[in-house]
């Protein structure tokens, strides 16, 4: 029987997400395209891989029996594909998104070491770039590896390399413009407003711990089209405010105020550990450990689970300051 690898990752992708939309997106299929596909398959094994009623979608018995199988394939076809090739492909690292410091920090690395040849996606979460991971369609990705719907794959490591600083914007004039720094007294009144409700689930789960922890009511809209969208709604609804990156470039209507304890997005670096690709012990190496991060829980808030991936003994905040993002430079230009 021969196989159709396009139909293979439709299939293990939908079965991945179990919604045939999310996976449509996760490989920039319509969903007609990935249904499709799908059913060309089940065609091909004479047996039917998922029950689809209304919204809801399940794997079969056959389905949940072709799944490890058909992951397996992936593996075995990217691999076959790379050993064909005389010459060193870059390492494909999905950097989440474009505002984060992922970008940057791989910025500045290609920037010392031009050799250090990567092709970047940005799919904006780490749930499906974890699963690319595992599949093997990806090298590395970059997030943070807790409160995830998804149980993490065997075979695939994670290591903290930094903390990002969260910070909250409001527009120019709004009451709290002014202030110094924000904590739970000052956010009693206004709240937190986030541009997403629910996924990705890494990030939201943070931010509903943080306004938990200090008591703010914190409301979310559906929706999260990127950075402007989230200023545009700012501008809209000029009472919000809104957390946003503290290293962040921001419009000149827009001010940025610390947050009081400060949080942090941490971000950890996952790869497969049977990727045999010769460009992934330099690029490990080259990113900081978790030995570099600076977190003073005086003063400083992370959820348990992500002070459980800190150093035993981490360089508090008095030390020497977080460097600050580089340029990035063109040779990191996203592909998608």
């Amino acid at each position: 029987m021969d196989l159709d690898l396009a139909q293979v990752r439709a299939f293990v992708r939908a079965a991945e997400e179990l919604h045939f939309g999310r996976a449509a997106a996760g490989l920039y299929l319509t969903q007609q395209a990935l249904s499709k596909r799908v059913g060309r398959l089940e065609q091909a094994l004479g047996e039917r891989l998922f029950e689809r009623g209304g919204q809801r979608v399940e794997l079969t018995e056959a389905g949940g029996r072709f799944l490890p199988y058909a992951r397996e394939l992936l593996v075995l076809a990217a691999r076959a594909a790379q050993a064909a090739r005389p010459t060193v492909l870059p390492l494909k690292v999905d950097v989440w998104g474009p505002v984060h410091r992922p970008l940057s920090l791989l910025g500045e690395l290609v920037s010392a070491y031009p050799d250090l040849l990567l092709e970047l996606s940005m799919r904006r979460g780490l749930g499906s770039a974890l699963e690319a991971v595992a599949r093997g369609d990806l090298d590395v990705a970059w997030g943070r590896p807790h409160d995830l719907d998804i149980p993490w794959p065997e075979g695939v490591h994670r290591r903290l390399v930094c903390l990002e600083p969260i910070a909250v914007g409001v527009l120019a004039g709004h009451p709290l413009a002014g202030a110094a720094s924000v904590g739970a007294a000052e956010l009693a009144e206004h709240g937190l407003w986030i541009p997403f409700e629910d996924r990705p689930p890494e990030l939201t789960s943070l931010l509903r711990a943080y306004a938990a922890a200090l008591g703010v009511p914190l409301t979310g809209t559906a929706s999260n089209l990127g950075v402007e969208h989230t200023l545009a709604e700012l501008r809209r609804r000029p009472e919000r405010v809104t957390p946003l990156g503290a290293w962040w470039q921001l419009p000149a209507d827009v001010v940025r105020v610390p947050l009081r304890p400060t949080p942090y997005l941490p971000w950890s670096v996952v790869w497969r550990a049977d990727n045999p690709h010769p460009l992934l012990p330099r690029l490990l190496k080259l990113l900081p450990g978790p030995g570099s991060v600076r977190f003073d829980p005086a003063h400083d808030w992370l959820p348990e689970a992500d002070r459980a991936d800190l150093p035993a003994s981490p360089v508090p905040r008095g030390g020497r300051p977080p460097r600050q993002p580089g340029p990035v430079r063109s040779a990191l230009t996203p592909r998608r």
